[in-house]
């Protein structure tokens, strides 16, 4: 009696437990919680302008970026002057998204002039680090799809390095353009695989082929470094031949694109006029340079290497993949090549950064290109592969993690960052984590509960066994 009693106790509460032996929960609550911990106060102060947009829009009701009375507010780069009012140099998405939050933490008594750091911290941890740890949950997803095996190593290796060993780490605690935008096209490339790959009941493929359109437009109104990846996006769903689904992936887009038009007709009095083009900003536009590409391919394939080195195994996993799954490497390869052939033809760099930022909206695509390996059936070579993976991953992870500490508005872009960020942070010269008091007992909650689910999971296990020999 009191060995069933037992039994059913332990089944109950491992029941009750399982929902976090789900690796996309885990991955999700792990990844969210932890970058919000190293929201840091030097990212908040050096980026404040992806702090003045949001105040603008939802305080003062405009899109230009002057009259803030919270010091920190003030704009200092990266603006233009136009018909009298000065406006920030990037597409107005992350200044909407953060609009949004904020509205709800103002309402709630929070604001930038009251604690500039902590409203902040919880628009970037409700914006980017949200998106972000969204999106490498969809890489797990993607990863499991493209293999056969039914083990979640190589997609949990692929979910974790993009998380932790690319630069989506530094920049997931920054309300960012880039990364937000990134995160939008990776998630809506997803919905059109699995319209590849899968049928659904009517109503699910309508709401797949319009969320993947309202993604791609929200991408292109949050960052134009990504648009021609976007495209590339709306090429692979018109190969499906999904006639019927084409209309609503295009009003989605539609929908998505509506912000950006509005956001241009109202600043500049044309929904076509780029905030780049009205600022007059020729660095960041196309032009073709021997000397200019030369020099950009030894910057990238320098900073890919020191600061996301599975960059590289993640395009030779590519080539891993089966051919059921040619169709996805050829997009996922036109991804990267047309991201690469924008930023290797455009003067600028970034400026000041952490890791190689223009190849933010490519990490996500060389991270899923890890699954490539599980396909590997010689042992040695297999081994050899996942040594590699996870060597180069611990190594990136070290590195994008110092620079998720410790500030990504680096400029010395001549110097490998990692040494002089140890050398402040031996010194003393840290930063603080306005997040930090808020989330260490959600994180401390979240550690005992995975730890109480693999006990029970190991009981339960044990019951198993017992009654199988038995």
């Amino acid at each position: 009696m009191a060995k069933l009693l037992w039994q059913g106790i332990v089944n109950r509460a491992f029941r009750s437990f399982s929902l976090f032996g789900r690796p996309e929960i885990l991955l999700f609550i792990s990844l969210w919680l932890i970058y919000g911990l190293l929201i840091n106060s030097d990212n908040l102060q050096a980026f404040n302008l992806q702090q003045i947009g949001v105040e603008a829009i939802a305080e003062r009701g405009h899109f230009y970026l002057e009259g803030s009375r919270t010091p920190q507010l003030q704009p200092l780069g990266d603006t233009f002057l136009h018909a009298g009012h000065k406006y920030a140099a990037k597409q107005p998405g992350q200044f909407m998204a953060g609009a949004a939050v904020y509205y709800v933490l103002h309402h709630l008594g929070f604001s930038y002039r009251s604690n500039y750091l902590l409203c902040s911290a919880l628009v970037t941890f409700l914006t980017t680090s949200l998106a972000t740890a969204v999106a490498a949950v969809f890489v797990f997803r993607f990863a499991k799809h493209l293999t056969n095996a039914q083990s979640t190593l190589w997609p949990t290796l692929a979910a974790l390095t993009f998380g932790f060993g690319t630069t989506a780490l530094p920049y997931s605690g920054i309300a960012h353009h880039d990364a937000l935008a990134a995160d939008y096209l990776l998630i809506a490339c997803y919905f059109v695989f699995r319209l590849s790959r899968q049928r659904f009941a009517p109503g699910g493929e309508i709401v797949r082929a319009g969320a993947a359109g309202l993604l791609l437009g929200l991408t292109v109104t949050t960052s134009m470094l990504p648009a021609l990846m976007a495209v590339v996006a709306v090429v692979w769903f018109v190969s499906l031949c999904r006639w019927p689904l084409l209309p609503v992936l295009l009003l989605g887009g539609g929908i998505g694109l509506t912000p950006l038009f509005i956001y241009n007709a109202v600043s500049f009095g044309n929904p076509f006029l780029l905030s780049n083009w009205a600022g007059h900003f020729s660095d960041t536009y196309f032009h073709v340079s021997w000397h200019n590409l030369i020099d950009k391919l030894r910057f990238y394939s320098r900073f890919v290497t020191q600061y996301a080195p599975t960059f590289w195994l993640g395009l030779i996993g590519l080539f891993c993949l089966r051919q059921k799954y040619r169709r996805e490497a050829i997009f996922f390869f036109s991804f990267i090549i047309v991201l690469a052939a924008y930023i290797l033809n455009i003067d600028t760099v970034g400026t000041c950064m952490y890791g190689p930022r223009y190849l933010l909206p490519a990490m996500p695509f060389a991270s899923v290109g890890l699954i490539g390996f599980s396909y590997l059936r010689t042992r040695w070579l297999y081994g050899t592969a996942l040594t590699a993976a996870i060597g180069a991953g611990l190594f990136a992870a070290f590195v994008n993690a110092v620079g998720a500490m410790h500030g990504a508005m680096y400029c010395n872009l001549d110097r490998f960052a990692l040494w002089p960020y140890l050398a402040a942070i031996a010194s003393g010269r840290g930063r603080s984590f306005p997040l930090l008091p808020w989330l260490v007992g959600p994180t401390f909650l979240l550690c005992l509960f995975f730890a109480i689910g693999l006990t029970l999971r190991s009981a339960r296990l044990r019951l198993v066994t017992t009654a199988a020999r038995k």
